[in-house]
């Protein structure tokens, strides 16, 4: 017996609707927050991140061209205020989690500075090992590149519809304008990227990696 590849033929749905409101579930938190003391903070930033770069080689990492530096600035006393605010911040995003502070501590993973200059990019990548991740903007000039998040659902990728222009549901990646002083977090498994700089300055940024370990239990 033959098989018919015929389809068969396609059921229409009426067009008439019911207005119904989703329950959104699984969704990926992203904290934001300008530094108050950014303007006073920021020239010490430069400076600090200006010297180091001066006497200390790249790393490479998610970086296409400009600099990063090693990720142990959490360590160094010309970014202690930084490391201040991010152990502030860090804690409060924990909690809005639900983080069981009886059973874990979050302690700082790595800390590193960042110069993109003209063209240069950061490929879309994660931060393994870790559980919030985050970025402090210490100079953004205009057109010097956001920060991508890609969506974390793979499975969306199964199949696609038409969606009117705009729709959340078209959105595979969301961009997030940076300004001077803006601190983000975000957990660490979320892919995110940095467009290339379009502007004729560098721009330079602070990032970090938190993660958490088990309290130690006393000895019996």
């Amino acid at each position: 017996m033959m098989l018919s590849d015929t389809k068969p033929a396609p059921a229409p749905v009426a067009t008439q609707s019911e207005n119904l409101t989703p329950d959104h579930w699984f969704g990926v938190p992203v904290w934001s927050r300008v530094i108050a003391a950014h303007p006073s903070l920021n020239p010490l930033l430069l400076d600090a991140t200006a010297r180091l770069e001066a006497t200390t080689p790249s790393i490479h990492r998610s970086n296409v061209g400009g600099w990063h530096s090693p990720p142990d600035l959490h360590r160094h006393e010309d970014f202690a205020a930084m490391r201040r605010i991010v152990e502030r911040m860090a804690v409060g995003c924990a909690n809005s989690l639900g983080f069981d502070f009886a059973r874990a501590d979050l302690i700082f993973q790595g800390m590193w500075a960042n110069r993109n200059g003209p063209g240069d990019y950061n490929k879309p990548h994660v931060h393994p090992n870790a559980v919030l991740s985050g970025i402090y903007y210490v100079k953004v000039p205009p057109a010097s590149g956001n920060i991508e998040f890609h969506d974390p659902i793979r499975e969306r990728t199964m199949t696609s519809y038409p969606v009117r222009p705009g729709a959340e549901a078209a959105r595979k990646r969301l961009e997030y304008k940076c300004r001077d002083g803006l601190l983000l977090i975000f957990p660490s498994w979320l892919s995110h990227s940095v467009q290339p700089n379009a502007s004729d300055a560098a721009r330079v940024s602070i990032a970090f990696n938190i993660e958490s370990i088990p309290k130690r239990r006393p000895p019996a």
